[in-house]
């Protein structure tokens, strides 16, 4: 069997594993009218960026609430809490994620960002709900710059459409829409292994919303959400965008790759080989998401995917590497990267295999 063929095998049963596990529990599909589907895999994704969440300079004033539950392996919930925003534009906007040891809202000013509450970035998947319910596809502007190629996967009677970007390895995002109408229904996140499920998609501003997200890896649910209430801000409260005066402002921050700032380290000492995960031959990728500060130093870290024995010990090393500051129109900038933290057995000395 080809490579290629073997790819295509595995994706759809892939698709068959997230449907058979979680599909029926997020919801019936919207039945509200959508525009016709292109063939040609470029236009579909762009007509998907445009009628996907709640981001456009066609879309108004918005105020959503939605709250969350993160479940462990057993399905047993280990925290919830809520999720609201207040948005009259990319400036304007009031950001709130509560937890039950946290509360962070972030305002949008001309100014910047200005933040009251927990310094350091919530979740990582907490943080994606927003990402998920307003922005779960690339901005048209983004579509229009790239190329796509489509696949439509029919398995045991599941049946998607799903678009991989050309020229961006497996560790991109694959959208999957509904086959007949350009409506998102997964969006897979190849190199954390996980898929957000898309449910009870709601209609808004000529838009389409998911309703119920639920975050599943290997068949387990680990993050369930649920939007309690989406309404047009009309007028929108100026005094709501106002930051308290013990807000404080961000340093501006730019997502780049994980090459790019594997080119500005200058410190990137390798993890040592956990002993217990060494006698149980336990190998493999710890891929981690990294804010690196002004200074060069890692300001915020996390696990996010790769097996757990090897977690702690490449989130160790990692903390101590420094790089070079990444410079935007001469002033250094925060930036938000992934990081790959590779355990094999061929890397470790003669004689502690």
């Amino acid at each position: 069997m080809s490579e290629n063929a073997k790819s295509m095998r595995d994706f759809r049963c892939l698709i068959c594993s997230i449907f058979l596990s979680v599909c029926a529990g997020t919801g019936a599909l919207s039945q509200a009218p959508a525009p016709a589907m292109p063939s040609d895999p470029n236009q579909l994704m762009l007509l998907a960026s445009k009628v996907n969440g709640l981001i456009g300079d066609e879309v108004k004033g918005w105020h959503l609430t939605a709250t969350y539950k993160l479940l462990d392996d057993k399905g047993s919930t280990t925290d919830q809490g809520t999720y609201e925003e207040f948005w009259a534009s990319p400036t304007k906007y009031k950001r709130t994620f509560t937890g039950t040891t946290f509360t962070q809202t972030d305002y949008g000013t001309e100014k910047g960002i200005f933040r009251f509450g927990q310094r350091q970035p919530v979740p990582v998947l907490v943080s994606d709900i927003r990402t998920e319910f307003v922005a779960p596809l690339p901005a048209p502007e983004v579509v229009e710059k790239s190329s796509f190629t489509l696949q439509h996967i029919d398995s045991k009677g599941v049946k998607v459409v799903c678009l991989r970007r050309t020229g961006i390895p497996d560790s991109g995002i694959v959208p999957c829409l509904i086959p007949d109408r350009p409506i998102l229904f997964i969006n897979i996140y190849s190199p954390e292994s996980i898929q957000a499920i898309h449910g009870r998609i709601l209609g808004f501003h000529d838009r389409f919303i998911s309703g119920d997200l639920n975050f599943v890896r290997g068949g387990k649910s680990l993050l369930l959400a649920h939007i309690e209430d989406l309404r047009s801000l009309n007028p929108a409260n100026d005094a709501e965008f106002l930051p308290p005066p013990a807000a404080t402002l961000l340093p501006r921050r730019v997502n780049i790759s994980g090459d790019v700032a594997a080119a500005m380290a200058i410190k990137h000492g390798g993890p040592d080989y956990p002993p217990i995960a060494r006698a149980a031959r336990v190998s493999g990728t710890v891929v981690l998401r990294a804010v690196i500060g002004t200074d060069g130093r890692i300001a915020d870290l996390q696990a996010i995917s790769g097996p757990l024995m090897l977690q702690e010990a490449a989130l160790e090393a990692v903390r101590k590497w420094t790089y070079h500051p990444y410079m935007l129109n001469g002033e250094p900038v925060e930036v938000d990267t992934t990081i790959n933290v590779v355990f094999s057995f061929a890397l470790l000395p003669p004689g502690i295999q």
